[in-house]
C-alpha cells in the first residue's frame, strides 16, 4: 500500500446526484458546473459520465479548463461556457474551439462584438453579487451591440445568498434579473446555482447551473437534501503510539493529553488539502470510530486520538477517512470554519485519484 493519501470518486454517485437535480429543476435543463477540475474531483471523468447521463450544457471558469473535454461535449451536441469571460485569451482561441465565453464587462463585450465574427457569447448581468457581471448602467450599450450583430445566446446572473432561502436578497436579485432580462428578448436564461435549484421554480428559468450539489455537499442551510456522497478522501495510518498523561502533540505542543491512551499518525497534511485550521478541531474516521485530531496538522501528517478503539494497535496501515460517507466534507468544513467548496478544491496534487464505476470499466 502506498503511504500517500488517496481520493476515490464514485461516478455512480455523481450520476445519482445529477438525476436528482434534474428532477428538481424540471422542466428546466440541468447543466453542470465542472470548473476547478470539477471542484477537485476530476472534470474529465465526471464530465464524460454526465454526458452519458444526458447533460449537454457545461460551465468551466477558464478556457484552459475546457479545451480537453470540449470536443467530446460538442460531438454529443452539447455546449461549453466559460464563466470568467475571455480573460486574457485571444478571441480566436474561443472561436476555433467552439467555446462560448460569458461576457462580464462592457469593454469585453465590445471587444467580442468587434473580433468574434458573429460567434456566440453569453452575458452575465450582475444583480447584487458584485463579483462578475455587467452593471445595469451598461445594459443599453450592450443592447446596441446586440442590435448591431452581437450574437448573445445565453443570459445569466448569480445569487449571492441562495443557501439561506429566507434572505430578502434572493427575491431582490431575482426581480432585478427578470426586469433587466426582459429587454434582451427571447434568450436562454439561467440564474440558479446549486442552492438556487431549491429556492423554487421562479428561480430556475431555462437552465439551472448546479456545481457543489453534484459533488454531494449540502447546498442549503435549512434542509437536508438526499444527495449521495461521491468522494472518499483517505490516508493510511503510518504509526500508532501509546502516550501518557501530560504528553503534548505536534508543533507548539498545542494539545496535551488529559490521560494515557493511543494516537494514530495519519499520512496526510496541509500539503494534501487538510487545512491547519482543523488542528484540535476536526476529526478522522478510523476503525468505526470518530477520532479527534490532536495537535497542529503538519505538512505531511496529522495525529488523532484513537484511544476509544478497542484495539488501537491493530489500526497500523489501515485507511483513515478524512472526508467521505462517514465524515462528510460539510461536517469538516463546519469544524474548520471554511466552506465545503474550499475543502474539496484543496485536495492536493500528490493525492492518488481512483475513479470508481467509470463507464469504460464495466
Amino acid at each position: 500500500m502506498s503511504a500517500q493519501p488517496r481520493l476515490t470518486i464514485d461516478l455512480d454517485a455523481i450520476a445519482t446526484n445529477y438525476r436528482l437535480l434534474q428532477e428538481t429543476v424540471a422542466p428546466a435543463e440541468c447543466a453542470a458546473v465542472i470548473k476547478a477540475n470539477a471542484y477537485g474531483l476530476g472534470a474529465n471523468a465526471i464530465g464524460r459520465r454526465l454526458l452519458a447521463e444526458g447533460c449537454r450544457t457545461f460551465f468551466f471558469a477558464h478556457l484552459s479548463e475546457a479545451l480537453e473535454l470540449a470536443p467530446e461535449i460538442h460531438q454529443a451536441g452539447g455546449t461549453v461556457f466559460t464563466l470568467n469571460g475571455t480573460g486574457l485569451y485571444p478571441v480566436d482561441a474561443f472561436v476555433k474551439a467552439g467555446i462560448i465565453p460569458v461576457l462580464n464587462t462592457l469593454e469585453e463585450t465590445r471587444h467580442w462584438a468587434g473580433e468574434a465574427g458573429g460567434a456566440a457569447a453569453g452575458l452575465h448581468l450582475d444583480t447584487g453579487m458584485n463579483r462578475l457581471g455587467l452593471p445595469a448602467a451598461h445594459d443599453a450599450a450592450v443592447l446596441e451591440l446586440k442590435n448591431g450583430g452581437l450574437n448573445l445566446i445565453h443570459l445569466m446572473s448569480h445569487p449571492a445568498c441562495a443557501d439561506e432561502p429566507q434572505r430578502a436578497e434572493n427575491q431582490a436579485q431575482l426581480s432585478r434579473f427578470v426586469q433587466r432580462a426582459a429587454a434582451f428578448g427571447d434568450i436562454t436564461k439561467s440564474f440558479a446555482n446549486s442552492a438556487g435549484c431549491f429556492l423554487g421554480p421562479e428561480y430556475r428559468f431555462d437552465v439551472a447551473r448546479p456545481g457543489l450539489a453534484l459533488y454531494g455537499a449540502q447546498p442549503v442551510f435549512d434542509r437536508r437534501v438526499g444527495l449521495a456522497t461521491p468522494y472518499r478522501f483517505e490516508a493510511p495510518v503510518l504509526q500508532v503510539r501509546r502516550f501518557s498523561k501530560g504528553e503534548s502533540f505536534g508543533y507548539g505542543g498545542t494539545h496535551s493529553a488529559n490521560s494515557g491512551g493511543f494516537s494514530a499518525t495519519i499520512g496526510a497534511g496541509y500539503a494534501d488539502g487538510v487545512p491547519r485550521c482543523l488542528s484540535n478541531r476536526g476529526h478522522i474516521w478510523l476503525g468505526g470510530i470518530k477520532a479527534p485530531i490532536i495537535g497542529r496538522i503538519s505538512m505531511d501528517s496529522l495525529a488523532a486520538d484513537i484511544s476509544a478503539h478497542p484495539d488501537p494497535e491493530s489500526l497500523v496501515h489501515e485507511l483513515a477517512q478524512i472526508y467521505g460517507p462517514d465524515l462528510t466534507v460539510d461536517a469538516q468544513a463546519a469544524s474548520a470554519g471554511l466552506s465545503a467548496y474550499e475543502l474539496l478544491t484543496r485536495i492536493g496534487g500528490r493525492t492518488q485519484r481512483i475513479i470508481a464505476n467509470a463507464l469504460d470499466s464495466r
